[in-house]
């Protein structure tokens, strides 16, 4: 289905090639998995498998054909007519992929009313349903008169992949489609991709999840910087790595990795830095988002919540850092109320427990540079002069190691990793007690997540600093917290130590979350 010999991918303004000399095949009913870290050129290998390079890119190639078309050369009005009838692309963020503006069914018909002649309403409407019934997605004729934003993660997802196999492409890129998706709903895609690959389409499977790669690739091609330097079928691969690259990818990867150092146990009669005691929130028409949540957290420890998308972690946050108000229950911090007072109140205290998002980019204002967004965050400091800022800001950039020499950057010419420490910086400049880490490493690859846990664990060790970390990743969660929460639809089905949890789980929802992220194993 793909044929590519030495390809050569140089785009202008940068230092070398984005894809360096890469040869690959790919034959009806394979799955070719490619790996590596961010900036490795595999969504730009996949974009020009795609004819999708930006302007001014410079393609060279031995071979380069797509479902038996040689592309080289191929201009715009061809490659749209390969793109969608014989290769098409399913991509990380189905809510940014879909058109917000159009509904659900019309966006998975464009893909066959582009190649093929005008039809029917009728009979395009019920083409829409076969596809969205193909993926398994219920309700078809609902779902498919819903816009994008009114479907679950999955449902999107799945959607997507429907708008894919419009056109019954031969060949199916996938990129990074599972990175965004909790473990219950990343399990039911990967089944459903295996399901196509099964029916004889071809797929390339991007990802940095090695866990995600063992689950479905027929062979791992390993990529760094432009370039291949291991393929091997995947079991092979896997179990006897020849590449230290590669060994490296699999050593950072979460269920690979060594636990922290559990935090040591509160004295007894210790007083809980932060308290949650029967939470409640609902929302809208009597939804509950919360129901009855309780825990404690003390210093130097580190409570994880995980569940489903939709299960109520998100809101948990929002209620320990004072943003949404309960219906009923207390939050303490520090055994002072923090739940039912006033912002004024509220304003002198929240230095002591602050937020870092998944999203650490679009926190930043673009604008500004590092030093400047660590200016801000340090004025807010008042044990820091004016002329103690600068100091200030070394000292914060040292603790989170980023070399002072990115001080004058903006957080778009950052890298992932980077900017994720920076967001851990700002965080620190108030000094805080507890951090509440929303998915803080749920987009980054293998090695940078790997190095922003172990600094995670280094400042809980040497500061002291408590710690709620929500994740749907299990293998993070098991690596860094000494106590669990599994939520489901707002309650909290089991919780108590890590261990414990993830060795002797007692819920069946517990069960099904690590059967889900294979890790019953070693559960």
């Amino acid at each position: 289905m793909i044929e590519v010999r030495n390809l050569r991918v140089d785009l202008p303004g940068t230092r070398g090639p984005a894809v360096d000399g890469i040869s690959l095949s790919i034959a009806p009913g394979e799955c070719l998995a490619i790996v590596g870290e961010s900036g490795a050129g595999k969504s730009m290998l996949a974009r020009t498998l795609l004819g999708l390079t930006p302007a001014g890119a410079a393609i060279t190639a031995d071979e380069l054909s797509v479902n038996g078309v040689d592309v080289r050369g191929l201009g715009e009005a061809g490659w749209r007519a390969l793109r969608g009838a014989s290769i098409a692309l399913v991509s990380q963020d189905a809510l940014v992929a879909l058109d917000p503006l159009r509904r659900v069914g019309r966006e998975i018909a464009e893909p066959f009313e582009v190649h093929e002649k005008r039809m029917p309403r009728l009979e395009r409407d019920q083409r829409v349903q076969r596809l969205l019934q193909r993926v398994a997605v219920p309700e078809p004729l609902l779902r498919a008169g819903q816009f994008a934003h009114e479907l679950s993660g999955g449902l999107r997802q799945r959607a997507l992949i429907a708008s894919a196999l419009a056109a019954n492409p031969a060949i199916l890129i996938a990129d990074e489609p599972t990175t965004a998706l909790d473990v219950t709903v990343q399990a039911q895609i990967l089944r459903l991709l295996a399901e196509l690959k099964a029916s004889g389409i071809a797929v390339l499977l991007i990802s940095h999840d090695l866990l995600v790669v063992a689950e479905l690739a027929d062979r791992i091609a390993v990529m760094q910087r432009g370039r291949f330097v291991e393929v091997a079928p995947a079991a092979t691969l896997l179990a006897d790595p020849q590449h230290p690259y590669t060994r490296e990818l699999l050593a950072a990867a979460p269920s690979n990795r060594p636990r922290a150092a559990a935090a040591p146990a509160a004295p007894t009669g210790a007083t809980p830095l932060l308290s949650a005691r029967s939470l409640m929130k609902s929302y809208g028409r009597g939804v509950r988002a919360v129901d009855d949540v309780s825990f404690d957290l003390f210093a130097g420890g580190t409570v994880g919540i995980v569940g489903e998308s939709g299960s109520g972690k998100t809101t948990v946050a929002k209620l320990l850092l004072g943003i949404d108000e309960t219906d009923s229950g207390t939050v303490l911090l520090d055994d002072k109320p923090w739940s039912g007072v006033s912002e004024s109140r509220r304003r002198a205290r929240r230095g002591q427990i602050q937020l870092i998002h998944q999203d650490s980019l679009g926190t930043f204002d673009p604008r500004y540079s590092a030093q400047r967004i660590l200016a801000e965050a340090t004025g807010l400091d008042s044990a820091v002069t004016r002329a103690g800022r600068p100091a200030r800001i070394h000292e914060l950039f040292d603790q989170v190691e980023l070399p002072r020499a990115l001080l004058a950057r903006r957080a778009q010419e950052l890298s992932g990793g980077q900017r994720q420490r920076l967001a851990i910086a700002r965080a620190l400049a108030r000094r805080p007690r507890v951090l509440v880490l929303d998915e803080p490493v749920s987009a980054l690859d293998v090695l940078i997540q790997s190095h922003v846990l172990d600094l995670l664990a280094t400042l809980r060790e040497r500061m002291g600093l408590a710690m709620v970390f929500i994740s749907h990743d299990l293998a993070v969660v098991r690596g860094l917290c000494d106590q669990v929460l599994v939520m489901k639809e707002g309650r909290v089905v089991e919780q108590g130590a890590t261990e414990t949890i993830f060795r002797l789980p007692q819920h069946a929802f517990t069960r099904q979350l690590l059967a889900a992220a294979r890790l019953v194993e070693q559960a």
